[in-house]
């Protein structure tokens, strides 16, 4: 072990942007409480850590660990009121810190990559409540004491801290007497004995996840747990006092930023850099990747001690919240799904995975109209369409029943699978696509509806740039993080040299916080993999903000309008255009006034390219090869113009006229065309 002055106290964090706040700790106001209410507090920690193995080889896949969590959303406005998916990426991001799966592990500097450690502790949201009753294991409770939060919090909700983590999520922090500065969560360490007003973590929603409301990669989080599980500071006492950690070496103070230079202590041996990658320091979070193998050590003593945390993770336990893996839950499942592709060309097979919640399926019955197998029984099947239809595109639904021994569930998604022959493909060279003659999805646009829910783009007779329609997103009453999107069929562009997309948009905001996105992406292997070509941010996407009622673009001013370059995507390749939409708290959105205006290469434009069919036909024909917006020209056998025109998106003519020949003009190609 490291010779230091050993002084376990409680430890709180108060996890600071060094930058804009600098170093800011209200640790000493809480040590002091917890001192005066539990006595004995200092040396029931120094009696632990002398308990504590710090030899014993620390060998990864033994056992896993796992802590039932509840989250308790407190909120003051809708604008902190994060939604259940930001939650769940909270628990997926810590859970690949504590596990070292987390994508930044090839950060780690080669002088502390040997002492990494797996922690092998997970962390699951529980699935039965304290009355024993199924759960999502988050709660929703509106109060004013989100402002400012502290302990006071804990007094509105709380479950049992020995069989559940508790998690309050708050607007904002604030600790008496701790100065100035931004708090952005605490926790505390464990304590034989230790009543729920001090146990758990409190912690701001803008460092929970690292969607929808999350503005940083979750550490903070990650940070609080491993107080809440044993671990201080690394710089707790400057260089001759620290964690009790032998692998971590001495911190003078506080990390902020990056410095990857820092050294500032120099009484280890041998003398090391500051660890400005370990969780528990204050450094970027983007710097932050690891824990090491004596924190990892104090963490397992703690969960192995049922007196501090070990009831958490013991069998009886992992019944009472309903984490026991494969255990039958007192309540029927939930049906839901996702596809991995729900856009894809003929002959694609698709991996869908079942995401029933609540109790667990025993049995799975799959409808895939169009697809083969057209039914399955398996739990996450794979399917394969082919549009045998003849047209360019066809949507087909998509069902499953989920039922266990309590009841049964259907979910059930109209045309979520779009499946299109690239051949068939459009071309909206010059179209103006403002939803006048058609309801979408329709030729031109799929709909596609992540989420599966009833909030979706739909054409909308009220407000338009344009015309007399365009598309609404119910983005008032929609979920944070939820995506919807249009896509387009296949455009051909073998024959472009220059392309630019544009739209309309109108977007607003509600009071408080709110950040919506609007993303722009191309498919060149027909919505396998997509290329993001343009990104709009709230506020700076806002049309109008603050707006606390249903809103609705009343002038033109509401109207704002992208151009985005697609010069890139020029070539032999059909391309497919996706317009989606991010919900981050906001109001209404609509689109308007789609564009594709493209440049042709007239010298490779040939006859043999352009097919009039039927020809000879009865004056009704059509034409193929040329896009859309294309001028056009037919001539009489005598040279004189007859008829004049644009050519329309299905490339439909009727010529009027008597039986005979006549000569058609596009783009400096000229095809005979009979009349019969």
């Amino acid at each position: 072990m490291r010779k230091y002055i050993l002084s376990p106290i409680l430890a709180v964090f108060i996890f600071l942007s060094a930058p804009l706040f600098g170093q800011k700790c209200g640790h000493d106001v809480l040590e002091e409480e917890v001192k005066r209410l539990y006595p004995n507090f200092e040396a029931d920690e120094a009696e632990f850590i002398s308990t504590v193995n710090f030899n014993e080889p620390h060998l990864t896949e033994a056992v896993v660990h796992t802590i039932p969590v509840v989250v308790h959303i407190i909120y003051d406005s809708q604008s902190d009121n994060i939604s259940d998916k930001q939650v769940r990426d909270a628990i997926i991001g810590l859970n690949e810190d504590y596990r070292r799966l987390n994508a930044d592990t090839s950060n780690t500097r080669s002088i502390f990559q040997g002492v990494a450690a797996d922690c092998e502790i997970e962390f699951q949201l529980a699935k039965l409540n304290p009355q024993g009753n199924c759960t999502t294991a988050i709660t929703r409770t509106q109060s004013a004491l989100s402002v400012g939060a502290n302990n006071n919090v804990k007094g509105l909700i709380s479950w049992p801290n020995n069989k559940y983590l508790n998690i309050w999520v708050v607007n904002s922090i604030s600790l008496s007497s701790s100065g100035t500065g931004t708090v952005l969560g605490y926790a505390y360490k464990p304590n034989p004995g230790q009543s729920t007003t001090y146990d758990g973590i409190v912690i701001r929603h803008d460092r929970m996840g690292r969607i929808g409301t999350g503005t940083s990669m979750g550490r903070t989080l990650t940070h609080e747990a491993g107080h809440y599980l044993g671990l201080d500071h690394p710089f707790k006492g400057g260089c001759f006092s620290g964690d009790n950690c032998a692998d971590t070496p001495p911190v003078l103070e506080a990390s902020y930023g990056c410095n990857t230079n820092a050294n500032t202590c120099s009484n280890d041996n041998p003398n090391k850099p500051d660890m400005i990658e370990n969780y528990m320091d204050y450094a970027d979070d983007n710097c932050m990747n690891l824990f090491t193998d004596d924190q990892r050590a104090i963490m397992r003593s703690n969960l192995a001690n049922v007196a501090r945390r070990g009831y958490l993770i013991s069998a009886t336990n992992a019944q009472n919240t309903g984490i026991e893996p494969g255990m039958a839950l007192p309540c029927a499942p939930q049906a839901n799904f996702k596809a991995s592709q729900t856009v894809i060309c003929n002959g694609t097979t698709v991996q869908y995975t079942d995401m029933s919640t609540f109790g667990n399926a025993t049995n799975w019955s799959w409808y895939f109209p169009g697809g083969t197998p057209s039914t399955s029984t398996a739990q996450n099947p794979t399917v394969t369409y082919n549009n045998a239809s003849g047209k360019s595109y066809k949507n087909y639904d998509v069902a499953l029943t989920v039922t266990n021994a309590v009841g049964t569930s259907q979910s059930s998604i109209d045309g979520y699978m779009s499946v299109h022959t690239p051949n068939n493909t459009i071309w909206a060279n010059n179209f103006n696509s403002g939803f006048e003659f058609n309801d979408v999805p329709n030729g031109t646009w799929h709909v596609e509806n992540s989420e599966g829910d009833n909030i979706k783009w739909e054409r909308n007779s009220f407000n338009s740039f344009e015309g007399d329609f365009s598309v609404k997103l119910d983005n008032y009453n929609n979920e944070p993080d939820n995506t919807d999107a249009l896509v387009t069929n296949f455009i051909n562009v073998n024959r472009a040299v220059a392309m630019n997309f544009s739209f309309r948009y109108a977007v607003a905001s509600k009071p408080g916080f709110a950040m919506d996105e609007i993303n722009v992406s191309v498919s060149q292997d027909c919505g396998e993999s997509w290329q993001s070509v343009r990104t709009l941010l709230g506020p700076l996407l806002y049309a109008a903000t603050n707006k606390a009622n249903p809103w609705n673009p009343t002038t033109s001013s509401n109207w704002r309008k992208v151009t985005v370059g697609l010069d890139d995507f020029v070539g032999n390749q059909p391309i497919m255009i996706k317009v989606a939409f991010t919900s981050g708290g906001g109001n209404n959105a609509f689109l308007d006034d789609f564009n594709l205006d493209v440049t042709l290469n007239q010298k490779d434009l040939s006859a043999a390219q352009i097919n009039i069919y039927p020809n000879p036909s009865n004056g009704r024909f059509n034409v193929e090869g040329l896009p859309a917006g294309t001028p056009y020209t037919i001539y009489s056998t005598d040279g004189q113009a007859i008829q004049q025109g644009l050519l329309d998106l299905d490339a439909a003519l009727e010529l009027t006229a008597p039986a005979g020949y006549y000569l058609f003009q596009a783009a400096s190609v000229r095809k005979a065309l009979i009349i019969q």
